[in-house]
C-alpha cells in the first residue's frame, strides 16, 4: 500500500501535531481496525474482515517495536494497557460511528501512516 507523499503527509494531520507517539497512533489504528470489523461481523473470518484482524495484530507488535524506541521499559504492558484503553475509547463512539467523517479521516491517517512506516501489512 503506497500513497504518495504529499497525501500521507496531509492526512497525517490529527495524532502527530497533538504530540501523540507514534506507538500510541498505531494501537489507535489496531483497535479502529477491530471495531471496523466489529460493525460487519460476518465478515471477520475471511476477506478483508481476515486482513484487517492480521493487520491490527501486526500494528499492535509495530506499536511495541516502537515503544521500544520511545524508551518504553516495558514495552509489550504499555501497549496492552493502551490497547483496552483505545478500544474503550472508540467503542463508546458506538457502532454507527463507522459511518462518520471522523471515522473516514482516521483510516486515511492509518493508511498514511502504515505508508510513512513503510509497514507491510495488508495486500
Amino acid at each position: 500500500m503506497r500513497l504518495p507523499v504529499v497525501l500521507a503527509m496531509a492526512l497525517a494531520a490529527t495524532p502527530l501535531r497533538a504530540g501523540q507517539p507514534i506507538s500510541e497512533s498505531l494501537v489507535d489504528c489496531a483497535m479502529l481496525f477491530t471495531i471496523t470489523n466489529r460493525a460487519e461481523p460476518d465478515r471477520a473470518n475471511h476477506g478483508k474482515g481476515y486482513a484487517l484482524d492480521r493487520a491490527k495484530d501486526e500494528m499492535l507488535i509495530a506499536a511495541q517495536a516502537r515503544a521500544r524506541q520511545e524508551g518504553r521499559d516495558d514495552a509489550a504492558r504499555y501497549v496492552a494497557d493502551l490497547a483496552v484503553a483505545k478500544a474503550d475509547k472508540w467503542d463508546a463512539k458506538g457502532m454507527r460511528y463507522v459511518l462518520t467523517q471522523d471515522y473516514r479521516d482516521w483510516m486515511g491517517y492509518c493508511a498514511s501512516l502504515i505508508d510513512h512506516l513503510d509497514l507491510e501489512l495488508m495486500d
